[in-house]
C-alpha cells in the first residue's frame, strides 16, 4: 500500500509542479490612462506605443506588502512579496489608446483553473522593462488595484480549458508622473510657500 501511495504521489507531483493557469493580457473598457501634463491631472488615455503594462499575479488571498514604489527595483518588490510573481513580461499599450493586447499569458505560480489575484503596473516611455524606466527617472509610473479572476486549465480532459481573458475583470488605471520626482516637486513647492510666508 505504502509503495502504491509514493508511486501515486511520484507521478501527481511533477504533474502539479507543471500545472499553470492561463489567462489573456487585454483590456477593453478598463483603460490604462495618464495625467495631460505634469501640472494638470486631467486623465486621458496612454497614446499608442505610449507605454508598456505588466502583469503580477498570486493564488488568491496571498499578502501583499507595500506597493512597487516602496521598492528601487521590481526584483526588490518581488524579494519581499515571494508568491507574486511576474507573468510573461511587458506589453506595449499598442492596440489603440490605453488598449493593450499581449495575447495568452501562462500565470506559473497558479495551478491550472484556480483563481488568481492580480495587477498591472505600468509606465510610459520607450523603455521595455519598470526597472530600466524607474532607475532613468524616464516616463510616468502607475499600479492598479489587485483583482481576481478565474484561469484558463490548458491541461483539462477531453478538451483544453481556454484562457481567460483579464478585460472581464480589469478595470483600467492611472499613470501618473514619477513617484519620487513628483514628490521631490512637491516638496520644493511647500518650501517655497514657507519660504514666501516669512519674508
Amino acid at each position: 500500500m505504502k509503495k502504491a501511495f509514493t508511486l501515486v504521489v511520484l507521478m501527481v507531483t511533477p504533474t502539479m509542479a507543471f500545472a499553470q493557469g492561463t489567462v489573456i493580457l487585454q483590456n477593453q473598457t478598463g483603460l490604462v490612462r495618464q495625467w495631460t501634463s505634469a501640472t494638470d491631472s486631467t486623465l486621458i488615455s496612454v497614446p499608442k506605443n505610449g507605454g508598456y503594462v505588466e502583469l503580477i499575479a498570486a493564488p488568491v488571498n496571498t499578502p501583499l506588502v507595500g506597493s512597487i514604489f516602496n521598492y528601487s527595483s521590481l526584483s526588490g518588490f518581488l524579494g519581499v512579496n515571494p508568491l507574486w510573481a511576474v507573468a510573461g513580461g511587458a506589453c506595449p499599450i499598442a492596440l489603440g489608446a490605453g488598449l493593450f493586447n499581449g495575447g495568452t499569458v501562462t500565470i506559473n505560480n497558479i495551478a491550472e483553473g484556480a483563481n488568481a489575484e492580480y495587477f498591472l503596473i505600468g509606465w510610459t516611455g520607450a523603455f521595455t522593462t519598470w526597472d530600466a524606466a524607474f532607475a532613468a527617472s524616464s516616463g510616468w509610473f502607475g499600479q492598479s488595484a489587485i483583482a481576481t479572476t478565474a484561469t484558463g486549465d490548458p491541461l483539462a480532459t477531453p478538451v483544453p480549458g481556454f484562457p481567460v481573458s483579464l478585460r472581464l475583470t480589469f478595470a483600467g488605471f492611472p499613470i501618473i508622473p514619477e513617484p519620487t520626482s513628483f514628490a521631490l516637486a512637491g516638496l520644493g513647492l511647500a518650501a517655497l510657500l514657507v519660504f514666501r510666508r516669512r519674508n
